[in-house]
């Protein structure tokens, strides 16, 4: 019995939408994205909310990247730490990503500041744990599925 089949091709796209990425490469991207983003003169403009979430993404994808880019996610986590320990009492991190989403939610802040604030955010809502590290889980992972990084 003979059979056709289709051959087997290089150039397919193997479920990957952007071809292959990495999650350096995506960070690479998402990273220029912002600059360009936030300086507003092109045709990439962000505001102050697409800024933060933007950089919320940014920052789950350095934390995947690791190497270089986890530096953000190390000073991000260290700053909570010292928040955490200087304030006195009991200010556990999903305080502090509490205060960061109501920072980000209700203060008028420009496009970079609210940029990094949502790349800190990344690694300070998977540190917090409860609801906050489902929607961290939850993007890295729909990150991970939809780039293939």
């Amino acid at each position: 019995m003979i059979t056709a089949a289709a051959p087997a091709t290089s150039g397919h796209l193997g479920g990957h939408i952007l071809g292959t990425l990495g999650a350096s490469g995506a960070a690479l991207a998402v990273t220029v994205i912002l600059v360009i983003g936030i300086r507003g003169r092109g045709k990439i403009r962000l505001s102050q909310h697409q800024a933060a979430l933007l950089g919320l993404v940014a920052g789950t994808l350095y934390a995947t990247a690791q190497q270089i880019w986890s530096a953000p996610g190390s000073v991000a986590a260290g700053l909570a730490e010292a928040v955490r320990g200087g304030v006195g009492g009991n200010v556990g991190a999903g305080a502090i990503a509490l205060v960061l989403s109501v920072i980000l939610y209700g203060a008028k802040l420009r496009a970079g500041w609210a940029a990094a604030l949502g790349i800190g955010a990344a690694s300070i809502y998977a540190a917090a744990g409860g609801i906050w590290s489902i929607a961290s889980t939850a993007l890295a992972s729909g990150l991970n599925h939809v780039l293939g990084v």
